[in-house]
């Protein structure tokens, strides 16, 4: 079958017609022995929540592309602990989408919020957005999407604070399927002290609903959903991401969204289209450091299949995850090129940890913006109270995935002419450019 064909078909999925725990047992009509096609899945989850209506259809491409990925290229090495995780996992996502539409149906003044002037920070994996991430949502007149809300979409905030049993059962989703590889919290602090309290990512929490996301590549995915991510048109899964703010800002005036995606790399073009004024942060680190932090990350993540990751299968995973950022890079970069240098501002990691006040006032510059002296104070309060190493250090080394500098520096070129950032390559300050 062509890819248009099976795009096609997959587009035109629809259901026939709750929430739970992860790892708790499954309803009989899945059948854990196979991995679940996206019909099947999608009709469980309507059987599940008496519900049928997943929204706009082109937002189920992701949905195939990833099942069939699974089914061709990792069930056959996935545990049978990992595959009833993984079947879980994906369900509740289709569950969270068809709670959310009725959401949505029942309080149609959701659909009229204006996503205005957001700051996007759509750097590289473990390049520093996480932590700039962090600084900006300090800011009293801003919003971050959490944990919690991810996990737990519906109903809106609006409707009522969280209750005691929805946060937990957040708390209990991400424990259960990080228990598979608890060294995740030491690359992630945040999730120890903050739990699902902690913020959440674009891609690896929001447009995971839409199964457009690269956690779900390192987590299942095998080439078919590589190309998926790197080739597709993700303008439908993009327009649930505004409706997932639109929900998650419904009757909260006078903020303005502070976010941040990895993934956005993989679509800015669509991401820039979308939110016309938005203020579009690139994070960059020295290669070096960011290559084999997102190298060890990512084998770590493999450790979902249920089976220990072999140095091999770290080497590999670390060729893999090289492959797929550069491929993000330079598509990302095409995109920079056609969407205008004005929306952009690069941040250097390393000027972040040098001075984090100075590179969020160049963010809030740019955007129009000033930091206020409230900001500030919680910023500084904030780095006093979250040392990097606090839970223990992320120890990596780009040796261990055979890394080769003059190599990388090589393939990166364009990259490093660009932006002055290669394999043990920096600028030695971003903060006057």
């Amino acid at each position: 079958m062509t890819w248009d064909a099976h795009a096609n078909k997959l587009t035109n999925i629809s259901a026939d017609q709750w929430r739970h725990g992860l790892g708790e047992p499954l309803m009989s009509d899945i059948d854990r022995d196979r991995c679940p096609d996206a019909q099947a899945l999608m009709e469980h989850a309507a059987s599940r929540t008496g519900l049928d209506d997943f929204g706009d259809p082109a937002r189920n491409l992701g949905l195939g592309m990833l099942t069939r990925s699974i089914t061709e290229e990792s069930w056959a090495g996935m545990t049978p602990r990992s595959r009833v995780l993984a079947i879980d996992y994906l369900s509740h996502l289709l569950e969270n989408r068809l709670r959310m539409a009725a959401d949505r149906k029942a309080h149609p003044q959701i659909a009229s919020e204006a996503i205005t002037r957001p700051l996007i920070v759509v750097g590289p994996p473990r390049s520093g957005s996480t932590l700039l991430h962090n600084l900006l949502s300090l800011d009293p007149d801003s919003m971050a999407p959490e944990h919690w809300l991810c996990s737990e979409p519906s109903p809106p905030p609006a409707l009522g604070k969280p209750s005691p049993a929805r946060l937990e059962s957040a708390n209990r989703q991400m424990t259960t399927l990080f228990g598979l590889i608890p060294d995740i919290f030491v690359t992630h602090p945040y999730m120890i002290e903050e739990g699902a309290g902690s913020l959440a990512e674009c891609g690896s929490d929001i447009m995971s609903l839409v199964f457009t996301s690269q956690q779900l590549w390192c987590f299942w995915g095998g080439e078919t959903y590589r190309r998926f991510l790197l080739d597709a048109d993700h303008t439908a899964a993009l327009s649930f991401h505004r409706e997932f703010l639109q929900a998650a800002q419904w009757r909260i005036p006078g903020k303005h969204w502070a976010l941040k995606g990895s993934d956005h790399m993989l679509w800015l073009r669509e991401l820039a289209r979308l939110y016309p004024d938005a203020t579009l942060v690139w994070t960059h680190r020295d290669l070096a450091q960011q290559l084999g932090s997102l190298a060890s990350v990512q084998s770590i993540l493999r450790g979902l299949h249920g089976r220990p990751v072999t140095p091999e299968a770290r080497r590999s995973q670390g060729r893999k995850a090289i492959d797929l950022q550069h491929a993000a890079i330079e598509k990302a970069m095409r995109s920079r090129d056609a969407i205008g240098e004005e929306r952009f501002v690069d941040v250097s990691y390393h000027d972040l940890l040098a001075d984090p006040v100075a590179s969020v006032r160049r963010i809030y510059e740019k955007s129009g913006r000033a930091v206020s002296q409230e900001h500030e104070q919680r910023i500084r309060r904030w780095l006093a109270d979250h040392h990097q190493t606090k839970h223990g250090v992320h120890r990596h080394s780009p040796e261990e995935f055979g890394m080769d500098g003059e190599e990388i520096n090589t393939r990166f070129a364009a990259y490093r002419d660009r932006f002055g950032f290669g394999f043990g390559v920096r600028p030695e300050l971003m903060s006057g450019q």
